[in-house]
């Protein structure tokens, strides 16, 4: 932005807490972690509508176009550095105190100046390291926001001001669960006798600590470990989010086993003490509930990806599977990447869940970061790549086949970097897809699946991509199969299946399947079509209307140009179902 003065504008001062202690005890390592988060934060300032206008030292001014955007930011960032905090391997964090006002401001060469940035400043000395303050004039402004803590610290005295001001003390929210862990209705017990002998789901990792920083790097450990569970062919491996919603709505072991359709559970616990830890890991025959296998693992974080691997294998062999010495060998030869990379991928990955424009832009630069300091790193040009993937499905850009070109070409990085992982092979597929490179993105998810075949996503992600190639009755087998290894799945993988059977002709298993979608909006097209196909004209136009209701612009002009299908005729098909529902 321009800046002239005056002009009203919210700006948030941010100031190093003990900086001079810090380098003291270590000047190099301060000022180069100091560094690395004023970079971070430069980069995402822009990401919630601001921009930094002045650095000095251990600290910066960032300057805002309302308040509600300055406080968002003040909270991710302070949230963001938090959790950085865990991966400084025992050195003292850098903490920040933030101070926002609003008001007249004016630009000059070095900067900004004014009343409003002296009080900006003041009012940061009062903040709780990582905290929040703000004047009485952003109290006002914020004071009907409900989801805030906004806490009066009293009437202050600030050096060089004449009048007192009230001060408040901004309480960090609690995150909203994302979709993924709202509990979700129950599914039959499934019968014992029915049970693959080698079936397993891995629970929600106790944190122990309870320091709420610690649970994205507990949820991150079990992703990341049932990612190396999946890789063993013979080994049925239960979906994270159908574990954690079992979990969390059951109340015996037995009974989350028989909800999830599994012989084992894999039970584990997380203690942290600066940066060593302390996991324990119990394997436990559901039925009778027994402990038939149980580990303790004491060391620091980075020796956190052996930790995975070897639980993964020790698993694996503890419920009678035979492993390949080729399994093996994959699971021992992956580059492993630095340690702080790692944690930007986990925090990364933890905001991409939110499926909003700036916490995907915000992830971006995490993952971003992560390529920097460690360019051979695989995860994270596939993490990238995922973002821009999403940020083409939902529009939230102005040239979206640059960022579908952008999704390619890093998806291809991430695979030259680590061809042993299937998260590369997975994106580039879903980019294929969507550029209707149909042979492309069909190899891609078949080499996926054939370094990880239990992945329920990747699975559902493959069937999805089946689909639209006429290979109908594959795709239907693998979604079931997602659905399965997930059985507590996303809407997504719904979808993914009512298209398969819209493709294969079956219009009344469309209908039946998208009606089990908790959230219908983004089916009500797909069911107008086929309602509209089974001559069922009152249902196809009161889906046509709920259509225009949640998407007040579409146009079949458009929708022509979205589903990656190989053949004309069958877009043609679907197209004529929408015409038939009363959509132009």
């Amino acid at each position: 932005m321009e800046l002239a003065g005056p002009r009203l504008l919210t700006v948030l001062y941010a100031d190093v807490h003990g900086y001079t202690r810090l380098l003291e005890l270590d000047e190099a390592g301060t000022v180069a972690r100091l560094t690395r988060s004023l970079t971070l934060i430069r980069n995402l300032v822009s990401d919630y509508g601001g921009e930094v206008v002045n650095t000095a030292g251990d600290g910066l001014v960032a300057v805002f176009e309302s308040v509600q955007k300055a406080l968002h930011f003040g909270l991710e960032m302070q949230r963001e550095l938090s959790r950085e905090a865990m991966w400084s391997e025992g050195l003292a964090p850098i903490q920040f105190r933030v101070g926002i006002s609003v008001g007249d401001i004016f630009a000059g060469r070095d900067g900004v100046y004014g009343h409003s940035v002296n009080l900006a400043a003041r009012i940061q000395t009062f903040a709780e390291p990582g905290g929040i303050c703000v004047t009485d004039a952003v109290y006002q402004i914020l004071r009907g926001n409900s989801e805030l803590q906004l806490r009066s610290l009293g009437t202050k005295r600030l050096k060089n001001v004449s009048a007192p001001i009230e001060i408040f003390s901004v309480d960090q929210p609690q995150p909203m669960p994302r979709p993924a862990e709202i509990a979700l209705p129950m599914h039959q017990f499934a019968a014992a006798d029915s049970l693959p002998d080698a079936s397993l789901a891995v629970l929600p990792m106790e944190n122990i600590s309870g320091a709420p920083d610690d649970l994205y790097l507990c949820q991150g450990i079990v992703a990341d470990l049932i990612t190396s569970l999946c890789r063993f062919r013979n080994l049925m491996v239960i979906a994270r989010h159908s574990a954690f919603v079992a979990a969390a709505n059951a109340g015996s072991l037995r009974e989350i086993a028989q909800r999830l359709g599994v012989r084992y559970l894999l039970s584990a616990s997380f203690r942290r003490a600066d940066n060593r830890i302390r996991i324990t890991v119990d394997l436990i025959e559901a039925a009778s509930e027994n402990t038939i296998w149980s580990e303790r693992y004491d060391g620091v974080m980075a020796d956190i990806f052996d930790f995975q691997d070897d639980v993964a294998a020790m698993t694996a062999s503890r419920v009678a599977i035979h492993i390949d010495a080729v399994e093996r060998r994959r699971l021992t030869e992956q580059a492993h990447p630095a340690l702080y990379a790692y944690g930007l991928v986990l925090r990364g990955q933890d905001m991409g869940f939110r499926f909003m424009p700036d916490s995907n832009l915000h992830a971006r630069r995490l993952f971003e970061q992560a390529r920097e300091l460690d360019p051979g790193y695989g995860r994270s040009y596939a993490a990238m790549s995922r973002t821009f993937n999403v940020e083409w499905r939902y529009n939230w850009t102005k040239d979206p086949e640059g960022a579908l070109n952008q999704a390619l070409t890093l998806a291809k990085r991430a695979v030259e970097c680590d061809r042993l992982d299937s998260r590369g092979f997975s994106e580039m597929g879903l980019a294929h897809l969507y550029k209707k490179q149909h042979d492309e993105a069909l190899a891609a998810y078949e080499h996926a699946l054939s370094l990880n075949p239990n992945d329920a996503d990747l699975l559902a992600y493959m069937g999805d991509c089946l689909a639209y190639v006429r290979q109908g009755e594959r795709a239907v087998n693998l979604l079931e199969r997602a659905i399965r290894l997930n059985p507590y799945h996303p809407d997504s993988y719904l979808w993914f299946l009512g298209d398969a059977y819209f493709h294969k002709g079956d219009y009344q298993r469309t209908v039946e399947t998208l009606m089990k979608m908790r959230d219908q909006s983004e089916a009500h097209r797909l069911l107008a079509a086929s309602h509209a196909m089974l001559g069922q004209m009152d249902q196809a136009r009161s889906h046509a209307q709920e259509v225009m209701r949640v998407h007040p612009n579409f146009t079949i002009e458009h929708w022509r140009k979205v589903p990656p299908l190989k053949h004309t005729e069958d877009l043609d098909l679907y197209v004529e179902g929408l015409r038939m529902a009363g959509l132009h």
